[in-house]
């Protein structure tokens, strides 16, 4: 469940932008800039995100713009298509260097009924894209990633399609060096499986990757088990299994492994581990920041019959 927008996106403040503004608006390339549906003080929605990006157009100078968060645009991708809309306009955002697709709440749409369709034009239309975020993956569709400047990608998603990680796995990514992928349940056109995620284990895709994130996944003991062993994780100095159900099995398998030692941070948050595991990585890795949030104890109440399945990653639909 996702309840709020962001505060800020890649460094910047998010300043929200949903309407004729009230005020004088910040410089802007001080700010990230996010493009909302406006929702009054009772709950009516007014301007929404097709006509506030025109009037952002109009009003903001976009040719100083660097990050933009793009909100709740609609339903039909047919009748409305953000992504169409940025590349007509790329020649309006010579500078934009951060891009967030999405910042849309549970009570606006489901993160599993989101709909992109092919991403692959704007990573065309803007060769500067620096930082590239996107919610929502059911439909979501793009060509092997070739791109020389990209240095984060984070896909956030209820169901991660294989076809999305193969094509994160066979792109040209030589600056990335922060991967985040939410894995999702079955039951929301998530189709991975954890062999699908090996080519991003033996460091060789990405020659810059600091961070590894295989999020919100049901298979996060397997994973686990793979990274336990896996020629990137040397190289790495933050790893993360948060938000899906990673067990005592695969905590295990991470401190039979590789030393963890050189980490900066370790996020296993959501997790099903039980008291003394947790103690155990707590003693195992004494200068590494481990994020153990709302892991304590889970273990109690997830039984038997439902310990391998997708019921308890943190989101889903």
């Amino acid at each position: 469940m996702i309840q709020e927008r962001r505060s800020s996106f890649a460094g910047l403040p998010v300043h929200t932008f949903d309407g004729e503004p009230d005020g004088p608006l910040p410089a802007a390339g001080d700010v990230a800039w996010g493009v909302y549906h406006h929702v009054h003080d009772n709950g009516v929605w007014g301007a929404e995100v097709p006509a506030n990006l025109d009037l952002f157009l109009r009003t903001v100078d976009t040719t100083q713009v660097t990050h933009l968060v793009i909100g709740f645009w609609g339903f039909d991708i047919e009748e409305f298509s953000p992504v169409k809309w940025l590349v007509d306009n790329a020649g309006r955002f010579p500078r934009l260097r951060a891009l967030f697709l999405g910042d849309i709440l549970d009570w606006d749409l489901h993160i599993s009924w989101i709909q992109h369709g092919d991403i692959s034009p704007l990573f065309d239309a803007y060769p500067g894209l620096e930082h590239f975020e996107i919610r929502g993956a059911s439909d979501l569709r793009f060509e092997p990633l070739r791109h020389e400047r990209l240095r984060v990608l984070r896909i956030e998603s209820g169901g991660l399609p294989a076809e999305v990680v193969r094509a994160v796995t066979a792109g040209a990514l030589p600056a990335l060096e922060h991967l985040d992928l939410w894995i999702g349940s079955e039951w929301y056109s998530g189709t991975s499986e954890a062999g699908d995620f090996a080519p991003f284990l033996t460091g060789e895709r990405f020659p810059s990757l600091k961070h590894l994130g295989l999020e919100n996944g049901p298979f996060q003991d397997e994973l686990a088990e793979a990274l336990a062993s896996a020629p990137v994780v040397p190289r790495l100095e933050s790893l993360s299994l948060a938000m899906g159900m990673l067990s005592d099995r695969g905590a295990e398998a991470l401190l039979a492994g590789q030393p963890l030692t050189h980490l900066r941070k370790l996020d296993l948050h959501h997790a099903f581990l039980s008291e003394p595991m947790v103690e155990r990585l707590k003693a195992a890795l004494p200068g590494v920041e481990i994020d153990l949030g709302e892991a304590v104890g889970q273990a109690e109440w997830v039984g038997d019959e439902w310990a391998s399945s997708a019921l308890y990653i943190a989101v889903s639909e």
